[in-house]
């Protein structure tokens, strides 16, 4: 039973991280006038913890070269977000990845997957949005260097709406 499950979560997960993004896509797509897959498409996600903190930015650096994905992957005191610039299907198929591979391992050492991402936002890259040329890991000392990070690629709106409720 418990693998008939998993068989079924692999199949049916690009709908599931599709509905768990929904309120952030209608809000794009109400304001630009249209839905459509074309153009470069952007997803930010929050982490809720990384202990194998080395392998993982490994894994995740080398899924985004894969796929040519571009972003960041950002460490903050406790909050980890990884920002994706790219190919809505190569975003796709980076949250598949995430969801059904061994990324982390458990409180016992043991490689496990990721249960605790969320979809925090999934929208159309806009004009006034800069598009990152690579994609870094780094790590940010104080919440004013985090969010110069989001000023910088045009993100502010991004930042104020899903960064500070983070802090909480």
């Amino acid at each position: 039973m418990v693998h008939d499950l998993i068989l079924w979560i692999q199949q049916h997960l690009k709908y599931v991280i599709k509905q768990s993004a929904a309120v952030c896509s209608e809000k794009t797509t109400l304001s630009s006038g249209t839905s459509t897959e074309d153009g470069i498409w952007m997803i930010l996600l929050h982490l809720d913890h990384m202990r194998a903190k080395a392998k993982y930015v490994k894994t995740v650096e080398k899924w985004a070269s894969d796929l040519r994905l571009t972003g960041r992957l950002m460490f903050m005191g406790k909050i980890i977000l990884i920002l994706l610039q790219g190919d809505r299907s190569n975003i796709k198929e980076y949250l598949i990845l995430q969801k059904t591979s061994k990324v982390d391992v458990d409180s016992s050492g043991k490689k496990c997957k990721e249960k605790m991402m969320s979809v925090l936002c999934e929208t159309q890259v806009q004009s006034r949005h800069k598009r990152f040329q690579t994609f870094e890991a780094k790590e940010y000392s104080t919440l004013d260097e985090l969010q110069k990070e989001f000023e910088t690629a045009g993100l502010t709106t991004l930042f104020s709406e899903f960064v500070p409720p983070l802090l909480k």
